[in-house]
């Protein structure tokens, strides 16, 4: 009796594993739309430690249900205006996101984070180089 006991909890240790693991939970459909920017800061721990913010920060973020993003980021200071436009398809599981995008010269990138959408804004914490460095984005669901 004893080993059929233990054979049937070495059965059922998959199954609780499975059970224990946290399930991603999908944003609701309200998560898909078009965002404003609001605030775009660095953190570049090789010269700060803390986040410095960029100056007229401006554009939209639109994340499509089919996983399909736009991006028109602005910035303007010092009498220059800076555009990055980027399409491409973006991912998510749980609070991670990734962002895959052609670069200048057509090759791949991705760009992986976190997000957290509370209260119609939107926080994206992207990965930076060297290990360490952020780029934060808040931004506002229109």
């Amino acid at each position: 009796m004893k080993l059929s006991v233990f054979s049937l909890l070495l059965a059922l240790l998959p199954m609780v594993a499975l059970a224990q693991r946290p399930r991603a939970v999908a944003p609701s459909r309200s998560f898909f739309a078009t965002y404003t920017y609001l605030t775009y800061s660095i953190l570049d721990k090789g010269t700060s430690p803390t986040p410095l913010p960029a100056q007229g920060v401006g554009g939209t973020l639109l994340l499509r249900p089919d996983g399909s993003y736009q991006k028109r980021l602005t910035l303007a200071g010092n009498g220059t205006t800076l555009r990055f436009d980027q399409d491409g398809r973006f991912t998510f599981s749980g609070d991670r996101i990734s962002f895959v995008y052609p670069d200048r010269n057509g090759y791949s990138r991705t760009d992986e984070g976190t997000f957290r959408l509370r209260n119609g804004l939107l926080t994206i914490t992207l990965h930076g180089f060297p290990a360490g460095n952020q780029s934060i984005y808040t931004l506002r669901r229109q």
